[in-house]
C-alpha cells in the first residue's frame, strides 16, 4: 500500500478540493433546476435538498482526495487520467438535464459516468486502495442518481 504524507503536499490537496468543489459549484449555479423541475413528477425516493447538498459536499471531498492521492503516486497513470475523465464528465450531467432539458441524454451521461467509476474502483483497488474506497460512496451516489434519472423519464413520458 502506498504511503502519502499530507505534510508536504497539502497545498496541492487544497487545489484539488478547490477545483472539484469550485467548478461543481459553478456548474450547479449555471444549471439551476428552475421551475421546469417543479412541473415533473418525481419518484418518492428523491432526497430532500439539505440531505443531497450535504452528501454532495462530502462526496466532492472524497473525490478530490482520491484524485490528489493518485496524482502524487503517478500523475501520468491511467488511473489518474480516468479520474480526470470522470471529473470532466460529471460536470456535464446537470447542464444536460436542467439546461438542455434532455433527461434521456442526461441518463446516457450518468450511466457512462457510473460505468467509468466502476472501472476506476476496480483499477485503483491494487494501485491505491484508499482512493478506491473513497470512490465507492461516489459510485453508489451516481448509481442512485442514475436510477433517479431513469425514474423521472419513466414517470414523465414525452419530456
Amino acid at each position: 500500500m502506498t504511503t502519502i504524507s499530507i505534510r508536504n503536499s497539502w497545498p496541492l490537496l487544497l487545489l484539488f478540493i478547490a477545483i472539484v468543489m469550485g467548478v461543481g459549484f459553478v456548474v450547479g449555479l449555471v444549471s439551476s433546476p428552475g421551475s421546469w423541475v417543479q412541473q415533473l413528477t418525481l419518484p418518492q425516493f428523491v432526497l430532500p435538498d439539505y440531505i443531497s447538498s450535504l452528501v454532495w459536499f462530502l462526496l466532492c471531498i472524497a473525490f478530490a482526495v482520491a484524485g490528489w492521492r493518485l496524482w502524487l503516486i503517478d500523475s501520468a497513470s491511467l488511473e489518474t487520467r480516468l479520474w480526470l475523465a470522470i471529473l470532466i464528465l460529471s460536470w456535464w450531467y446537470y447542464p444536460v438535464f436542467f439546461v438542455a432539458r434532455a433527461p434521456f441524454a442526461a441518463l446516457v451521461v450518468i450511466a457512462l459516468l457510473a460505468f467509468l467509476m466502476l472501472i476506476f474502483v476496480i483499477r485503483t483497488w491494487k494501485a491505491d486502495r484508499i482512493s478506491s474506497l473513497l470512490f465507492m460512496p461516489c459510485l453508489i451516489w451516481v448509481v442512485y442518481a442514475t436510477a433517479l434519472t431513469a425514474w423521472v423519464i419513466q414517470l414523465n413520458p414525452g419530456i
